[in-house]
């Protein structure tokens, strides 16, 4: 009875460790650099009236970064995770503090109302308020403000900005940018339909 009860233990500690979410913030140690980045797009929202006092606003943001020497079968097992780094930092002179210069993480931000309708897009360096956003920007930023996707990214060269990879706590998916809107994949099915047409000819990983 005694190790029938040790192997319920030890399967119900290794259950719940299968299930721990993916924490991208915490792996790339961005923190900060996403408290920094939205105090600026804050600061640059102030200067569009169009929007300024609109409250209840929410930034969500989609990250560049690179997976380094990452190959397919780092994707079937998702372990190309813990190989990505950031794509790099936005230098832009402040008008405060004799011009000081601050680095800000490059990242995509969508900017919604207090109802998910998205109102503004842009990044550290301006924000932009269109009167009409493409389909795709429209229902990504739904799903960030409905809480279907915790964290989005895109990958450079080689891979295809046509598709980017979303996290819902440990499941991955991708997300492709179509004529109709947002087309949304379940890793695996991706990774069997579409990985080959995600990286682009003459560059692809086996």
């Amino acid at each position: 009875m005694r190790k029938y009860l040790i192997i319920v233990f030890m399967c119900s500690g290794m259950c719940s460790y299968a299930q721990e979410n993916i924490n991208m913030i915490k792996i790339l140690d961005i923190e900060q650099d996403i408290i920094s980045l939205e105090k600026r797009i804050t600061s640059l929202v102030k200067k569009k009236p169009e929007i300024a006092n609109i409250r209840g606003l929410r930034q969500f943001h989609v990250f560049g970064l690179y997976s380094g020497n990452s190959r397919k079968e780092d994707f079937l097992n998702r372990s190309f995770l813990y190989k990505l780094s950031l794509g790099g930092y936005y230098d832009i002179k402040s008008n405060f503090l004799f011009w000081k210069r601050r680095k800000y993480i490059k990242a995509q931000t969508s900017i919604t109302d207090s109802v998910g309708n998205l109102v503004a897009r842009g990044d550290a360096r301006l924000v932009h308020v269109a009167p009409v956003f493409g389909q795709y920007n429209i229902e990504l930023a739904k799903m960030f403000f409905d809480k279907e996707i915790d964290f989005v990214f895109d990958l450079g060269f080689p891979y295809s900005s046509r598709y980017m990879v979303g996290i819902k706590g440990n499941n991955l998916y991708a997300l492709q940018n179509t004529k109709e809107g947002l087309k949304v994949y379940p890793w695996d099915e991706f990774m069997q339909c579409c990985y080959d047409e995600w990286v682009f000819q003459g560059k692809r990983q086996e």
